[in-house]
């Protein structure tokens, strides 16, 4: 209720000065607009990029010092921390990166923001922009008309410039006029308390705005305008900093908890950096009429010195911050601790990454990868073999040759209760993750959605075996015992060898390789089985009802195996190689 009363007098509020002040309108439009261009350009990259971004921030971050090149070059080229965050925080919740990894990106990217300050301040101000924007425009409706991807993407980020330019525009023609009829500059405020209450008015604009780059471009264009002095201004800009780790925050809450250990460093850095920044202001302020020189800088130019500011004490935070990191990361994991996940609860399908195809791709994956965890423990439960120590084949045989202790599991109570809704929402994000993929993307998550399927198929084809399995192995007939205690075991052995396949140091050639061993011996298996049974029956070891009951569930298991090698194929080989013969077939010829 109060949220809604809060909107509505927003909107009231702004309404007012939208009619009964010209150049507040002016300016107003301007932030729309900019925001506006903002939203187009993170559209458009998401698009345009396919999959570049999110390939380049994954390989270009094995250490510390590329990460943080990596998060600066890749926002200084995309304008947008946020789009940053957002693929960051969708990368650490598949465990694609790793926190450390996930850290210096942000204290790159928070870098790789300052240039929007550079190119407001020695672009925006100093030509006319919006004789640029139209054409961007234009450019950009003519692209979105286009059915491929890249082009829509392409038209995005045009139609993205082209109205950040026309925003910046507004902005300083709003400020401009508005210093004839309202000095805004009397307004100033020295000290340590101009300093916290200018820091609060940044920080409080980009929380409200959900963009640094938006407060930054008001800041630019009012100190243009003699609107504010430059030491509020600096302020600004230091709450600006703090106010944009809310968009990281925001973010988070849709993610797992290294989504909101990413956060909770980003917060914690910003916070560092603009205390150092509030300390030394004075003493930056110095560094930078001292540098100021030789970027070229004229001495009454504080537009492009407060972008020189924003750089300097930026850089300062990652200088100081960063030999820390390994201490950061773990404090963010003492302070959000994992949580235990239900098996009917997913792990990885985020609504942060249902919009970017590779991240959907790798979280539906490993999901999947999660949902055939829990089916392999119900169905080794099934057989009675305890979980616990059964790595290898060797523990299982140490198993086998024990005598036979029940463990009572109910499939159909474990499917209905805990893995059904997991399968469901796998389909459900799969179906919902597929708007703006390639073919080829559509059938990567074709093929997981059939994994999926299998696994839950070879759940209920070990429920089936699973009432012959108990009684016959407690039959006295030893023959019958033995033939139930050998289907147990090759179940149990497809899914030792499937798990030895998870494993990043095998390449594709040898989990292949492993796979068509598993095939053979598979082949082998059901030809030993079938010829074994005929002989005990020919021999009168067994009877013809135990014969029968014997011959089903072989054919089950064998069934079941194929299904888990397919499975198998699907999630834990790469298919490079199948993806390449995907983009010629769908060449254009």
């Amino acid at each position: 209720m109060a949220k809604n009363l809060l909107i509505t007098l927003s909107f009231i509020l702004v309404a007012y000065f939208v009619i009964s002040h010209e150049n507040v309108k002016i300016i107003l439009s301007g932030i729309a607009i900019f925001l506006l261009g903002m939203y187009f350009m993170e559209d458009g990259f998401k698009l345009f990029s396919g999959g570049v971004l999110e390939k380049i921030l994954q390989r270009f971050t094995s250490n510390l010092l590329k990460s943080i090149t990596t998060g600066f070059i890749a926002t200084s080229i995309v304008q947008s921390s946020s789009l940053i965050s957002i693929v960051v925080i969708s990368f650490l919740s598949v465990e694609l990166l790793t926190l450390v990894q996930g850290i210096g990106i942000i204290f790159g990217s928070n870098l790789g923001s300052t240039t929007t300050a550079w190119i407001i301040s020695s672009l925006g101000l100093k030509i006319k922009i919006s004789l640029y924007a139209m054409p961007m425009i234009i450019f950009g409706v003519m692209l979105r008309f286009f059915k491929n991807n890249t082009y829509k993407g392409l038209g995005n980020v045009l139609l993205g410039l082209g109205f950040i330019f026309l925003g910046i525009s507004y902005m300083k023609d709003g400020f401009d006029t508005l210093k004839d009829s309202i000095d805004l500059a009397s307004f100033a405020m020295e000290g340590i308390s101009g300093l916290i209450v200018y820091i609060l008015i940044g920080a409080i604009a980009t929380v409200i705005i959900q963009s640094s780059a938006a407060t930054m471009a008001i800041v630019i264009t009012a100190l243009s305008a003699g609107n504010i002095i430059y030491i509020n201004a600096l302020a600004l800009a230091i709450g600006a900093n703090v106010g944009t780790t809310v968009t990281a925050i925001v973010g988070s809450l849709a993610s797992n908890e290294n989504g909101k250990r990413l956060a909770f460093a980003h917060l914690v850095f910003n916070l560092v950096t603009a205390f150092i920044a509030v300390i030394f202001i004075y003493s930056i302020s110095d560094l930078v009429n001292y540098l100021a020189p030789f970027f070229g800088i004229e001495p009454d130019n504080f537009s492009m010195k407060l972008a020189l500011f924003h750089t300097i004490f930026n850089l300062l935070g990652i200088i100081i911050v960063a030999p820390f990191t390994y201490y950061l990361v773990d404090i963010c994991n003492k302070v959000i601790k994992k949580k235990v996940s239900k098996q009917s609860k997913p792990k990885y399908l985020l609504d942060s990454n249902i919009k970017i195809p590779d991240t959907a791709i790798i979280s539906i994956k490993k999901e999947v990868i999660n949902l055939y965890e829990n089916c392999q423990k119900a169905m080794l439960h099934a057989l009675n073999l305890h979980t616990t120590n059964l790595k290898t084949k060797e523990d299982l045989k140490v198993q086998i040759v024990k005598e036979v202790t029940k463990i009572d599991t109910n499939i159909d109570e474990i499917y209905q209760s805990n893995l059904k809704e997991l399968y469901s929402e796998i389909i459900k994000y799969a179906s919902f993750s597929q708007e703006h993929m390639s073919s080829f993307q559509h059938k990567q998550v074709g093929d997981l959605k059939r994994s999926a399927t299998l696994i839950i198929e070879v759940l209920k084809d070990t429920r089936d075996i699973q009432k012959n399995l108990n009684f016959y192995l407690k039959s006295k007939n030893e023959y019958i015992k033995e033939e139930y205690n050998i289907l147990r075991e090759e179940l149990a052995t497809i899914l030792i060898d499937i798990n030895a396949l998870d494993n990043d140091n095998l390449d594709d050639l040898e989990k292949l390789t492993q796979l068509e061993v598993i095939k053979s011996t598979l082949m082998a298996n059901d030809l030993s089985n079938t010829e074994k049974t005929d002989n005990l029956i020919r021999e009168g070891k067994i009877k013809a009802t135990m014969a029968t009951s014997l011959i089903n569930d072989s054919a089950t298991v064998y069934s079941t195996q194929k299904k888990l090698v397919e499975m198998a194929s699907i999630l834990f080989l790469n298919n490079s190689l199948l993806k390449e013969i995907g983009e010629e077939q769908n060449a254009p010829k």
